[in-house]
């Protein structure tokens, strides 16, 4: 099959999880005998930009990933949508594909997704690993917004007006079929189910992740005296709540158990919430217990997993699913997790004790008690997490299940494929 995915980040490009899966489950159907073509934003991309076989990196997203630039949406936005519908459809035109993927959302324009529906009637199929759709675009998140001060409102004023009326001038966001569509978690298909956005026909195919980079190979537990490692790895914003990991460490350090705890964060993200973690460990004196690496490579993560004995998985929101809890179970970490989202699915059949309330550093300082005192048999929470994570989330999995459904609509497609016209 002609396979194209659409997606707003690609790695090395990525963010996170959700871009680095987008490629694993496309290199995955390349290996398969598909013909994969990815289409995506021009992020991280220097000019001139580098060729590359299978990716084309030439999109324009609506805003930079950390800010809003308004005077953009005067200037710029009319230009880089033309653009994006005259890419687009080029791509169409000559990679002819059998069915389409609408993969990442986050801040490009949903009339991409719309000109595919029109063009590709019955063959795009929407992956959704997030609420993109319920969530409000940049653009009209950003003008209905108050400004702080009084007079920074009243010169934004005029302007809301002028950009809202532009947007409804436009119909936009355009209304968007979903006729085709698998959710990373049964939570994500029942929030947007309930909200409205999508039928309840969409199916469920769980994130996977691929086993073979993380085989456990701990042969010895750790020594009774030894600190117990603990890491977090992903990206640093405040719906991740490490905040809330530093807080709990804080509470340990205060019974005099500090000592007895190392904990590493791999990753970057928001400048200022960064700083706000510096300044947190800075107050609650934990110079000694927590270590910031910085962003590392996707492959990198094994490797570093491997010298560990504890994930943190401390999100604030409703995860849709929880990818680095399968990581870490397959590396042979024990997890501890905020009851959130999709990640409730994964610790269904893990350990629920194991868990804590979103945000409450009190009950998570608890849970890691728990592995300090040894009241938990941390041989056996790591033996079910590997089984569980075999058994349900591996890639190979989600690939297969990606490569039936887009099989099965190709099938039911009596007309076959249709020669994209312009709209």
């Amino acid at each position: 099959m002609r396979i194209l995915f659409l997606t707003n980040m690609y790695p090395p490009h990525d963010i996170g999880g959700y871009e680095q899966l987008c490629r694993e489950v496309a290199e995955g159907l390349r290996r398969r005998g598909h013909s994969v073509l990815v289409v995506t934003s021009r992020h991280g991309v220097t000019a001139p930009a580098r060729a590359e076989r299978d990716t084309i990196r030439s999109l324009y997203m609506q805003a930079d990933l950390d800010y809003y630039r308004p005077l953009d949406f005067f200037l710029k936005r009319a230009g880089q949508e033309k653009f994006n519908q005259n890419e687009l459809h080029s791509v169409v035109d000559q990679f002819q594909p059998e069915a389409a993927v609408v993969w990442g959302m986050y801040l490009f324009s949903l009339n991409l997704p719309y000109w595919l529906e029109q063009w590709l009637p019955g063959r795009v199929v929407y992956y959704i690993g997030s609420y993109w759709p319920i969530d409000d675009d940049p653009h009209r998140a950003y003008w209905r917004l108050l400004a702080r001060r009084k007079f920074a409102e009243q010169v934004k004023r005029p302007f809301r007006a002028l950009a809202l009326s532009q947007l409804r001038k436009e119909k936009y966001p355009p209304m968007l079929q979903f006729a085709k569509t698998l959710c990373c978690s049964q939570f994500v298909k029942d929030k947007l189910v309930a909200a409205g956005a999508i039928a309840d026909t969409a199916e469920v195919l769980y994130t996977g992740v691929d086993p073979a980079p993380f085989e456990y190979t701990k042969q010895a537990r750790r020594p009774k005296n030894a600190p117990l490692r603990m890491l977090y790895f992903g990206r640093l914003i405040e719906d991740k709540g490490v905040h809330t990991a530093i807080e709990a460490l804080g509470i340990l350090n205060k019974r005099g158990v500090g000592a007895n705890v190392e904990f590493t964060v791999l990753g970057g993200g928001h400048p200022e919430y960064e700083a706000r973690l510096h300044a947190l460990v800075a107050t609650y004196k934990l110079e000694g217990i927590v270590r910031f690496v910085g962003k590392i490579s996707r492959d990198e993560i094994p490797t570093w997993l491997s010298r560990f004995d504890v994930f943190l998985f401390t999100s604030i929101w409703p995860e849709p699913f929880g990818r680095t809890i399968v990581e870490a179970m397959l590396a042979g970490l024990v997890v501890i997790g905020s009851d959130v989202g999709g990640s409730h699915e994964i610790f269904s059949d893990y350990a629920a004790d194991l868990l804590y309330p979103a945000g409450d550093a009190q009950a998570l300082a608890s849970r890691i008690a728990l592995l300090l005192d040894g009241s938990k048999d941390t041989a056996q929470l790591i033996r079910r997490g590997r089984r569980l994570a075999m058994e349900r989330f591996t890639l190979d999995t989600m690939t297969t299940g990606m490569e039936n459904y887009l099989r099965a609509m190709a099938a039911s497609d009596e007309d076959g494929p249709k020669t994209p016209a312009f709209a």
